[in-house]
């Protein structure tokens, strides 16, 4: 219910945030029109609360936001409404684009293509319906004015903008095209333009999407999706190690509290998983820094003799973590290096308990190292320090779930019932959530429990992949 109502919320602030914007610039400054949408908003909220559809804490919000607009349209006179051009339509155009660039991102990492709507577009797009038609109406608005006004550069880029949230990405490829020809100031546009022009090709970061991309980081060198991209392309050609090395980069120098961290190191650390590659073992790079575009060079092979000897651990020190299950891939050297790496990470997560990022890496790190059980404890802390996160969950499910004999007499332990249930709580279609619920349903004779919980993930887990697989044998054998 809360989604449903963040999506209320943000369509009302997009319909006030467009109308000023898809009306002919020439409009003279009563703003009669804004003040009889916002009033018409304010009624629509007040349905909405009346019916259940939002609580009253969201409702409060809404009503203060669209209440302060109103006034700020009723204080406006005479001229200023259309001399406030540039700067006003600048704030406005930038707080329309409802999808801030790494929430895309994080999107695209957590599932796996960059083709998916931003959050909030998905939020909208489940209100089955609510305000679809309006938006779409101001859309068409929108590029009507512009075929009139084809010079208009803010108005192409909110235009590229709502058509990215309403998943229309050639439109919107072809609307921050039209932006690119008028000459951009800085980066943004040309990252949306690469951005969007990767999501029209089904996830290829394109040749127009590349040079889109270097553009943006010759701009500004620090735009964090033009480099997250660009490390895309090089491991959609085969240059895993480059991109890694591009993506440790981008980690490293970002903020604290930068909410896509997470998310490139998910990335990273699949790409790295599925070549086989350390990423420890990886130098940072920034793109602009590859000489000649040329690919981050493979350290020397490791000695057969040496790599075959790991450097011992002790099961009681937290900072010497067992490297066996790396054995023979990296010299003894490098494996002393991983082990005092991992151990360093553990080491200062016993002094800094509260770090979330800390304890999914130092996870992910041990799911390398084949330590299941150290793994199990670190998203068990990570799931402490942040209980409204979905990641760990789904990771401690995954170990929890490999290291139990899951088709065994024996119900499902406790702690894997109690995480998909934590699971579902966050996202109640979650399909490793579903999946454990229907096999504890199963096991107690609830066929018709399981087979809908099944039914349900099976329409939400990727398609193709293991899970889905899982599901589908699981559905198949059930009688």
């Amino acid at each position: 219910m809360i989604w449903v109502a963040f999506g209320i919320v943000a369509l009302i602030v997009i319909g006030a945030l467009m109308a000023p914007l898809i009306r002919d610039g020439s409009q003279t400054g009563d703003d009669a029109a804004d003040v009889a949408v916002f009033k018409d908003q304010l009624a629509e909220l007040e349905r909405d609360l009346a019916r259940g559809v939002i609580g009253p804490d969201e409702a409060t919000g809404a009503r203060i936001e669209i209440q302060r607009r109103m006034l700020a349209a009723a204080a406006r006179s005479g001229p200023t409404g259309a001399s406030v051009g540039a700067g006003s339509r600048a704030v406005m155009t930038a707080a329309i684009a409802v999808m801030v660039p790494f929430m895309a991102l994080g999107t695209y990492l957590a599932l796996g293509s960059p083709t998916l709507p931003d959050a909030p577009a998905a939020l909208v797009a489940r209100d089955e319906g609510h305000g679809n038609a309006e938006f779409n109406a101001m859309i068409e608005q929108l590029a009507a004015r512009l075929a009139a006004n084809p010079n208009d550069i803010k108005g192409w880029a909110l235009l590229g903008r709502s058509y990215r949230q309403s998943e229309k990405f050639a439109e919107a490829r072809e609307a921050f095209r039209k932006v690119l020809s008028l000459g951009p100031e800085g980066s943004e546009s040309f990252s949306d333009f690469g951005e969007m022009a990767t999501a029209a090709a089904g996830g290829e970061v394109t040749s127009e999407a590349w040079e889109a991309f270097l553009t943006a980081l010759n701009r500004n060198r620090e735009d964090p999706r033009a480099r997250f991209y660009v490390g895309m392309s090089y491991a959609q050609r085969g240059e895993e190690r480059t991109a890694i090395a591009i993506w440790r980069e981008l980690t490293a120098g970002a903020p604290d509290d930068a909410p896509w961290t997470e998310t490139v190191r998910q990335q990273m650390f699949q790409v790295a998983q599925a070549s086989q590659i350390m990423p420890m073992n990886v130098e940072p790079v920034h793109p602009l820094d590859l000489a000649d575009g040329a690919p981050v060079a493979a350290p020397p092979p490791a000695d057969v003799a040496s790599a075959n000897v790991a450097p011992p651990s002790d099961p009681d020190d937290v900072t010497s973590p067992d490297v066996g299950a790396l054995k023979g891939q990296f010299s003894a050297e490098n494996l002393q290096g991983i082990q005092a790496m991992v151990g360093s990470l553990a080491g200062r997560l016993e002094n800094n308990p509260d770090d979330y990022n800390g304890w999914m890496m130092l996870g992910r790190s041990y799911m390398v190292l084949k330590d299941n059980a150290g793994a199990t404890r670190a998203f068990e802390q990570a799931m402490r320090v942040k209980p409204d996160e979905l990641a760990p969950k789904l990771q401690y499910i995954a170990l929890v779930w490999g290291d139990t004999q899951v088709d065994g007499p024996s119900p499902l332990p406790d702690n894997l019932i109690s995480a998909a249930r934590e699971a579902l709580r966050l996202d109640p279609r979650n399909a490793e959530g579903l999946l454990v619920e229907g096999l504890a349903a199963a096991k107690a004779g609830d066929a018709a429990t399981a087979r809908t919980k099944w039914t349900t993930a099976q329409g939400t887990a990727p398609p193709g992949g293991a899970l889905a697989a899982e599901i589908g044998r699981r559905l198949a054998a059930l009688r």
